[in-house]
C-alpha cells in the first residue's frame, strides 16, 4: 500500500476525548503500517518471505502487543478510575484482542504464510472497530456525563 493510503488511515481513527489515548491510538497505528509495510512487500508480490522478513514481521508484533497491552491497562484504569459502566465489557473486549494477537504471532513465529493475508486484514479491522466503536462510546459517555 502507499503513503497515501496510511495518511487517510490516521485521518479516520476517531477522536476519543482524551489526548493520551488518542496518541496511544496513533502509536498502535504506526505498528500496524509496520507490519502492513512488510506483509505488503511480500502478498502483493507473490514473494515466499525470507527468514530476515518474518524475523521483522515477529519484532513488530512483539511491539505491537506490548505496546497494545500497556495501552489497554492504562485504558481499564481511566475507566475504572472514572467510573465508566461498562469498564467489564471493555476490558473482555481488550482480552480477546490480546488472545487474538497471541494466535497471530503463532503463526508468524511458525512461518504460516496462509494465514498473512488474513492477518493484515485484521489488524486494521480491530483497531478501527475497537477505537471508532468501543472507545467512543466511553468518549461520548464522559462528554455526556462529564467525568
Amino acid at each position: 500500500m502507499n503513503q497515501e493510503f496510511y495518511v487517510k488511515l490516521r485521518n479516520k481513527l476517531v477522536d476519543v476525548g482524551e489526548q493520551h489515548f488518542n496518541m496511544a491510538h496513533q502509536g498502535l497505528l504506526n505498528l500496524i503500517i509496520d507490519a502492513d509495510v512488510i506483509l505488503d512487500l511480500n502478498i502483493s508480490s507473490g514473494l515466499v518471505f525470507t527468514e530476515k522478513e518474518w524475523d521483522g514481521l515477529a519484532v513488530t508484533f512483539d511491539n505491537l502487543i506490548i505496546y497494545t497491552k500497556n495501552h489497554f491497562h492504562e485504558e481499564e484504569d481511566f475507566l475504572r478510575q472514572n467510573n465508566y459502566p461498562y469498564t467489564d465489557q471493555h476490558q473482555l473486549e481488550h482480552q480477546a484482542i490480546i488472545e487474538k494477537l497471541n494466535v497471530n504471532q503463532r503463526y508468524i513465529l511458525q512461518g504460516d504464510e496462509a494465514g498473512l493475508m488474513d492477518i493484515r486484514i485484521w489488524l486494521l479491522e480491530w483497531l478501527f472497530n475497537h477505537v471508532n466503536t468501543m472507545d467512543y462510546a466511553y468518549a461520548q459517555y464522559f462528554l455526556k456525563n462529564k467525568k
